[in-house]
């Protein structure tokens, strides 16, 4: 019976060392969390766009962005830009997801966007 006992007990240990994992690494995306840093970062790709959200560098190749925002210049009718303003991703037609996963290797840079700047007091508001 004392093998069985040893048995159940590294058992037990694994079970509870897996579950203190999925705890540290977030929804099994493999991404640990970030707690004393800037709550948004902005993502500048190759191809000229600029995503705004909260930024986790994942295991693999891909990053992930959540709640992510970028920027929208329409035109008018006679050809000229209109106004900019900040577009929540989401309200597309097609209804994506509240995450955006970007291929590394498309990632230009990534900066902080300091709490007192527009576009962080924006996401704030619109989050609530």
């Amino acid at each position: 019976m004392r093998p069985f006992l040893r048995g159940l007990v590294r058992v037990t240990l694994a079970l509870l060392v897996l579950a203190a994992s999925f705890v540290y690494v977030r929804w099994w995306d493999l991404t640990t969390p970030s707690f004393f840093g800037p709550r948004y970062q902005a993502v500048f790709l190759a191809n000229g766009a600029t995503y705004f959200g909260e930024y986790r560098d994942r295991l693999g190749p891909y990053a992930k962005v959540e709640n992510p925002y970028y920027i929208e210049t329409p035109t008018t009718p006679a050809g000229d830009p209109g106004q900019t303003r900040l577009v929540r991703r989401g309200s597309e037609l097609h209804a994506p997801m509240p995450l955006l996963l970007i291929p590394k290797t498309a990632i230009l840079f990534v900066e902080d966007v300091g709490p007192s700047s527009p576009i962080a007091q924006f996401m704030d508001k619109d989050r609530r």
